[in-house]
């Protein structure tokens, strides 16, 4: 139960902000005993199930294709292809990277300097199709550990000048359909509901909330950049874990 919770917090913090998810599970692996499937599929849910509750009002215009969002369609379609096919592609590579503090340090280090630039940032365009493509490409990033998802796509639309309250509500709904694909996924393999699966899902939910809550307010103050020094630290020790072997 214990361990449950541990890794429910970790995936709600590290999920949405800009410091990696994988990365951090990958780490805390070696530390904790191997979790179920059936743990990270619920902790999947929950991320995708707090996303949904806190883009409820974008989600309901998407729905009733508003006149304003119904280019968002397209422009969620293309910014997913490239990391739904690349994660096909090059599983094993992915699986294989998991393993390797090397890879993980020099990952969250990248992160941090790509966090970092956005310090630089600011507004002078807008969603469309081309940037759409460019900020799918960032996403592709995301897929190893130690880089950040959101950290990417935020990042990304940061630098093509776009408001940072829609670059941050795009990366939100952008997490849905890859979310989904990895729910699906885990979800062949059977899934059920214990006491410890329940109770970290419930925590995993509410801290989501309150770290999309908190993501979102630190990127409208043009403060993402602070996370590098906390990416770049992470990935310091990595390496150092790995040097040490």
């Amino acid at each position: 139960m214990t361990e449950a919770i541990i890794l429910a917090i970790i995936q709600a913090a590290t999920e949405f902000l800009p410091i990696s998810s994988s990365g951090h599970l990958a780490l805390v692996s070696s530390l904790i005993s191997q979790p179920s499937l059936f743990l990270f599929t619920a902790l999947h849910l929950a991320s995708l199930v707090a996303v949904i509750i806190f883009t409820r009002n974008e989600i309901a215009q998407l729905v009733r294709f508003d006149k304003k969002y119904r280019k968002m369609w397209l422009y969620l379609v293309i910014s997913t292809i490239p990391a739904g096919l690349c994660g096909v592609l090059f599983s094993d590579l992915v699986e294989k990277a998991f393993s390797s503090n090397l890879f993980i340090g020099a990952a969250f280090i990248f992160t941090g300097f790509i966090l970092f630039l956005t310090k630089f940032t600011s507004v002078h365009s807008g969603l469309n199709g081309r940037n759409a493509l460019i900020i799918g490409l960032f996403q592709v990033l995301g897929i190893f550990p130690g880089v950040s998802r959101s950290g990417m796509t935020i990042s990304s639309a940061l630098f093509l000048g776009i408001d940072r309250e829609k670059a941050a509500k795009f990366s939100f709904l952008l997490f849905m359909p890859v979310s989904l694909g990895a729910f699906l996924l885990e979800l062949g393999h059977g899934f059920y509901f214990n006491a410890a699966l329940l109770v970290s899902f419930l925590v995993c939910l509410i801290l989501s909330l309150l770290f999309l809550k908190l993501l979102l307010a630190i990127v409208k103050k043009g403060q993402l950049w602070f996370f590098s020094f906390y990416c770049v630290a992470v990935g310091i020790v990595c390496l150092f874990l790995f040097f040490k072997r």
